[in-house]
């Protein structure tokens, strides 16, 4: 008989000994022999403030919240869960869990829901209501699940499998994309579904009356133009760093679903009066200044420059440093005399005046 068939004899076992390399979990384990095994590095906890207004009812409401009791949890743990790693295996099966969660996981998924509630945008004139304004990295920060080890690499798994739980539980909506820094894909953007409201006994009607008050204070406050341009930082940080979810039709849809059934028809209709009544304002104003304006000015000059830069004799860098040039030499000549600037423009550019 040849080795194959006996592959338990002792050449077989001195070959396979002879090319045995240790694994890193079995260095790991030599290297911390006589040490405990680290369970966890922190304790999950929120400890940061919470905002005033509808965030504070939120936050309150979820506080409460019995993980031990919620239906959802108890049908996902009957099923077992699917990590996002495993999602788009078809060969994957979830194994059945126990109902109840343990300490460790109740502590992690209200840690979390509290650090989204507390920071949510509960602006209904945005574009998509109840997303979190900070970064996941900031997110696990807050409810201290963050960890960074020696070598400055940064952790927090908590934060993801307790995030992927709350995902498959319908209570988010997570966009994810590639990380610059890591190449890994990661969750850039969280949106909280109207599902998370309602497990946590959050009636349809309240969320919509928190959502009237709340805009009604911040426009008495004078905040909602404040509220607004935060919201278009944002946006424009999730452009710079080249997230867009312009493409993901799916997820937009959900998104306008989840305005449309919490914004009231009250609160539509209002927001449509106070757009008409700006318009309206708006258009007076500018018939106000047409008014004021003298009988006999002319844009000659101005429609001249306009023509001649629109007809490509131009090119936009050389429009901008000739109008820029001009502007710091004379600082205050398009205000007091815009023919005369776009006259010097003109002469500058070599354009013949008749």
């Amino acid at each position: 008989m040849s080795e194959q068939q006996f592959p338990f004899s002792p050449v077989a076992n001195s070959v396979s000994a002879s090319v045995y390399r240790p694994s890193r979990r079995g260095e790991a384990n030599r290297l911390r022999k006589g040490q405990s095994k680290t369970h966890r590095n922190k304790q999950p906890t929120y400890t940061g403030k919470t905002p005033r207004g509808m965030a504070a009812k939120v936050v309150a409401c979820f506080r409460q919240h019995d993980w031990r009791r919620n239906a959802d949890l108890i049908a996902l743990r009957r099923t077992g869960y699917t990590p996002y790693s495993r999602a788009s295996d078809p060969s994957f099966t979830p194994k059945p869990m126990r109902i109840t969660p343990r300490s460790e996981s109740r502590e992690a998924l209200t840690s979390l829901s509290l650090v989204l509630a507390a920071n949510c945008d509960y602006n209904p004139d945005s574009d998509y209501l109840f997303e979190m304004m900070l970064p996941v990295e900031e997110i696990a920060r807050r409810m201290n699940a963050l960890h960074v080890y020696e070598n400055g690499r940064k952790a927090y798994d908590v934060l993801l499998h307790a995030l992927r739980v709350m995902e498959q539980l319908d209570y988010v909506v997570i966009h994810r994309d590639r990380d610059a820094d890591s190449g890994q894909n990661k969750p850039m953007r969280i949106f909280l579904t109207d599902k998370c409201f309602t497990s946590r006994g959050i009636a349809v009607e309240s969320i919509r009356e928190w959502l009237h008050k709340y805009r009604q204070w911040a426009v008495a406050s004078g905040l909602a133009e404040s509220m607004q341009q935060k919201y278009q930082r944002h946006l424009l940080k999730m452009a710079r760093l080249g997230i867009s979810i312009d493409r993901h039709h799916s997820l937009k849809n959900r998104l306008r679903q989840i305005k449309r059934w919490v914004v009231s028809p009250e609160l539509r209709d209002e927001k449509a009066r106070t757009e008409a009544d700006i318009g309206a304002v708006l258009d007076e104003q500018a018939r106000k200044v047409r008014q004021l304006r003298p009988a006999k000015e002319t844009s000659r000059y101005q429609n001249a420059w306009r023509r001649y830069t629109a007809a490509g004799q131009l090119t936009m860098v050389a429009q901008m440093s000739l109008e820029n040039a001009l502007k710091v030499e004379f600082p205050t000549l398009l205000a007091t005399n815009a023919e005369k600037f776009y006259q010097m423009l003109l002469e500058r550019a070599g354009v013949p005046l008749s």
